[in-house]
């Protein structure tokens, strides 16, 4: 983390937590989730932590669900930021992700099981 840019202690605090914890995955394969919006951060402090990750390409978005998300992927590969919304759109939950994806984007075995029935059945037809 080399970038000089005037953070903020907390910012600078949930930067050195993200470090950490993107150490602890490379080594162990833990993942970890910070909830953002849990830690009386303001608004200029979440963008530091925005602008210091940076912004990366890809885009998850979960749709068919009571409560909508999305992540990005920041700049630095394994951290995503999260937003999970209300049904009126409103965010309601902001997380940084450390891990190769958002976990909540991996498929469930129960939904893989289902899957599978749905294509024999459909095979079998």
């Amino acid at each position: 983390m080399s970038k000089e840019i005037n953070q903020s202690p907390k910012a600078r605090a949930i930067l050195f937590e993200i470090y950490g914890a993107l150490q602890r995955f490379i080594d162990t394969g833990e993942t970890w989730s910070i909830f953002i919006n849990k830690m009386s951060l303001a608004s200029e402090e979440r963008q530091e932590i925005r602008d210091f990750l940076g912004i990366g390409h890809i885009k998850i978005e979960l749709l068919d669900s009571a409560e909508a998300a999305e992540w990005i992927e920041s700049g630095i590969s394994g951290i995503w930021y999260g937003v999970h919304y209300d049904q009126t759109k409103n965010p309601i939950l902001e997380t940084i992700e450390i891990g190769r994806f958002p976990q909540i984007a991996s498929s469930q075995m129960e939904d893989v099981h289902r899957s599978l029935k749905k294509l024999q059945i459909g095979l079998l037809d």
